[in-house]
């Protein structure tokens, strides 16, 4: 029946139901709404950024998950270009962005993949992984981009951290085996000031002699700084209060620093015990403390505090991997300039500082990082440009806190006599000057730079040679396997071990083989003949013969 044209209103069955002429028609039409409600449905509430900009780079569709993530509303984004959006000019390694963009818009087949740094709308720094797909239109000319992004800042962050944490191991070795080298020289220089300054009677001459010796032991303390960095700095480990630290560095920074300056101590740790070693744990604390005060020209607070943290599972800290346990928790946070980023990035490398010239050696906090590792520790730095910088290191407590340091040794009157040694060392220098000296004194000195040559000689001597003193980093054979070699001749054999440096575990090892004690390069001959008064005085080392009474 035919509708009639001027009817207004309609039956509740016929406003329903459409013509039969126009159901086809409708029902795809209602298909194809229904269809472009689930995508756009889909495309809204996807967990993923989805945004589509045309050839200029103005952003024509951004989706509610990429608003909520950028912080955009969709009115304050639509119609306005990438960069300056959610790009930014130029990422934090300084890159241009403004030429990827527009290179992207142009010609996206080319760049069906790409990562880059991208902005929110507080400022925000976010790396995203993007897939680009060309849009066309019917002539199938190219009209914009559409991408999808997923965010990748934490996995960025952490292969961040592993470079990080691969590079400093890379210096560190770099490092280790330059200080190693430098001690030898170290070594050789001081012990040959050290004969001018014993033989001559030119009190000039005396004077020169004491300014390089001076200037030597100034260089030898670059070095330990730099094998503390590297880990292979001597150290030993022994129950230490780590509020007694604080209050010695406290004392000492107020003593030195700008009276403007205040510092303030919060130990509020009620296990402030730790398994340390005491001297380099201060040396720690203390290049923090000046390099707070450098950041403070003016003057601010400098505060020191202490507590207890208890770390449930294996945690990592920037480079550093905490295992679960008991932790005192140090923090040196001050009121100075802070560090943008990039520097805090850089902060622990060795010889890096912002410092002008002559003012510092970009040592201290590389010292700092190579103490942490040693203490099995870890440290962190929160900063930024003009809100002071605070450092937070961790270290594993002593749950056993009844120990007590053991007291100094008292001077001890010992007996001593001109002996008989064996100086094995590959540096000619050592060699050169340990005879030279050692003979000084009164002792007879043989030295051989190889291992082979040692070996040989002490098998058809060893009755006669009271100490071998050996260096611990050699080729072909170091001080370690060579000592074996030789205690196989000789098992009663007494020796001594040389090193530019040395990690705990080595040590202990070392010295379960039968090696009486280590000394560190450089040393004078006072150092060493101190080492063999204690031997002697702790019935390690027995000697025969004319003897005289000395300190």
């Amino acid at each position: 029946m035919e509708k009639p044209i001027n009817a207004d209103v309609k039956e509740p069955a016929q406003q329903s139901r459409p013509p039969p002429s126009d159901q086809g028609s409708l029902e795809v039409y209602e298909a194809l709404r229904k269809s472009e409600e689930r995508y756009r449905e889909l495309v809204e509430h996807a967990n993923s950024i989805i945004l589509r900009w045309d050839k200029s780079g103005v952003v024509t569709f951004f989706n509610e998950y990429a608003q909520n993530f950028f912080g955009f509303a969709e009115d304050e984004i639509i119609g306005r270009h990438v960069i300056g959006t959610i790009v930014p000019e130029n990422e934090s390694t300084g890159r241009d962005l403004r030429p990827l963009m527009e290179h992207i818009s142009n010609y996206p087949e080319e760049h069906r993949y790409n990562v880059n740094e991208n902005i929110t709308k507080n400022g925000t720094r976010v790396w995203i992984a993007w897939t680009n797909k060309v849009l066309t239109d019917d002539r199938g000319e190219t009209i914009g981009v559409l991408s999808i992004g997923s965010d990748i800042t934490k996995q960025r962050l952490l292969e961040e951290e592993l470079r990080q944490a691969q590079k400093m191991q890379a210096i560190g070795e770099l490092a280790g085996g330059i200080a190693h080298d430098f001690n030898n020289m170290i070594h050789g220089i001081a012990g040959f000031a050290e004969v001018i300054h014993q033989t001559t009677f030119d009190t000039r001459i005396a004077e020169y002699a004491s300014q390089i010796l001076t200037t030597a032991h100034h260089a030898a303390e670059l070095t330990k700084q730099l094998l503390t960095f590297a880990r292979k700095g001597s150290y030993q480990l022994r129950d230490c209060n780590t509020h007694d630290i604080v209050r010695d560095v406290c004392a000492m920074l107020a003593r030195t620093i700008d009276r403007r300056i205040i510092i303030r101590q919060q130990l509020n740790a009620g296990r402030p015990h730790v398994k340390g070693d005491s001297a380099q744990l201060k040396s720690a604390l203390l290049n923090l403390g000046i390099n707070a005060k450098d950041a403070m020209p003016a003057g601010g607070e400098l505060v020191f505090s202490t507590c207890n943290e208890i770390i449930e599972t294996a945690t990592s800290i920037c480079d550093f991997q905490l295992e679960p346990g008991q932790y005192l928790r140090i923090t040196v946070s001050d009121s100075g300039m802070g560090m943008t980023e990039e520097v805090r990035r850089r902060i622990f490398e060795p010889f890096f500082t912002t410092k002008v010239s002559g003012r510092g050696a970009g040592l201290g906090l590389a010292a700092v990082y190579g103490t942490t590792h040693l203490h099995k520790g870890a440290i962190q730095c929160r900063s930024a440009a003009g809100k002071g910088s605070c450092f937070d290191l961790y270290l594993p407590i002593t749950l056993d806190c009844s120990k007590h340091l053991k007291s100094k040794p008292q001077k001890t009157t010992v007996q001593e006599r001109s002996i008989r040694m064996m100086v094995v060392d590959d540096e000619a220098i050592v060699r050169s000057y340990s005879k030279a000296l050692f003979e000084m004194h009164g002792h007879k000195v043989e030295t051989f730079g190889t291992a082979a040559e040692a070996i040989e000689f002490y098998a058809d001597n060893f009755p006669e040679i009271d100490l071998v003193l050996l260096d611990m980093i050699m080729p072909q054979m170091d001080g370690q396997q060579l000592f074996a070699e030789l205690k196989r001749i000789n098992p009663g054999i007494k020796a001594l071990l040389a090193t530019g440096y040395s990690v705990e575990s080595k040590v202990q090892d070392i010295l379960a083989d039968g090696i009486l004690d280590c000394i560190r390069k450089p040393f004078t001959y006072d150092q060493l003949q101190r080492k063999i008064s204690v031997m002697l005085a702790n019935g390690d080392l027995t000697l025969e013969g004319e003897t005289r009474e000395v300190w």
